[in-house]
């Protein structure tokens, strides 16, 4: 099984980011990708693109499993985590530079409906560790993180390669989750297999700004033992998040 644990339906509202879920369906199709997560991109309009995402889902409920977006310095967002859960979605996506998740004070109260209702959280960040990841602050990012990780343990939380310190953190916290997304996200995922083994990264593309195809293509060229490019593909994805199949 392939499982694309990361992908964008939608239209990206400060880059030229934009996807259909027919041109999911179809990638899914061509490379034998079976399941994919979709979530919208980052957006002030919540319940709208939350609403659109789970009508795709229940369109596909076999190949589609579907997120939701929450910004948690709304007044609403733990009623909005709840009405995720009511629509049938079954994760929750935030976007820590176009929400400001982390900083002063921040507002984690979110995260309680989170843990009640089993939902993993999913980070959209940046994509390059010297590049967009030093403009969001290193040690804020990494301090956030890691309270989230140490006050709510049961919670999964996905990021992907770039998140600052991120071997300190996965070393610390069982419940961080690495997905491949971001530029030469694959690469830095196969660094990560060698310095932290295998059963924590997921194959995530970020598509569209990254093609689904490519990345499968890149993982099973990948001088991996066969058994650890399996686990990337889906193995992993399947073990980790078994409730949301």
């Amino acid at each position: 099984m392939i499982v694309d644990i990361h992908a964008h339906i939608g239209h990206h509202p400060l880059m030229d980011f934009k996807q259909t879920p027919e041109e999911i369906l179809r990638d899914m199709e061509k490379y034998g990708i079976d399941v994919t997560f979709v979530m919208p991109f980052p957006s002030m309009k919540i319940q709208e693109v939350n609403d659109r995402i789970a009508a795709v889902v229940k369109e596909h409920p076999d190949r589609l499993i579907g997120f939701g977006c929450v910004d948690p310095n709304a007044d609403g967002a733990l009623e909005e985590v709840e009405r995720i859960v009511s629509l049938g979605l079954k994760g929750v996506m935030l976007d820590p530079e176009f929400h400001r998740v982390f900083g002063r004070s921040p507002k984690i109260e979110f995260m309680v409906p989170c843990m009640d209702n089993n939902l993993p959280v999913l980070f959209n960040n940046p994509n390059s560790e010297t590049g967009e990841s030093e403009s969001m602050g290193r040690e804020t990012y990494y301090n956030g993180l890691n309270q989230l990780a140490y006050k709510f343990p049961e919670v999964r939380l996905v990021v992907n390669t770039f998140w600052p310190r991120i071997k300190e953190l996965m070393r610390t916290h069982r419940n961080i989750i690495i997905d491949t997304g971001g530029r030469n996200g694959i690469t830095s995922g196969v660094g990560l297999v060698k310095d932290l083994g295998p059963t924590r990264i997921c194959f995530g593309s970020e598509s569209p700004q990254n093609h689904p195809g490519l990345g499968v293509k890149e993982i099973r060229t990948l001088k991996l033992a066969p058994v650890y490019r399996e686990l990337l593909l889906g193995k992993n994805a399947k073990r980790i998040f078994r409730d949301l199949f």
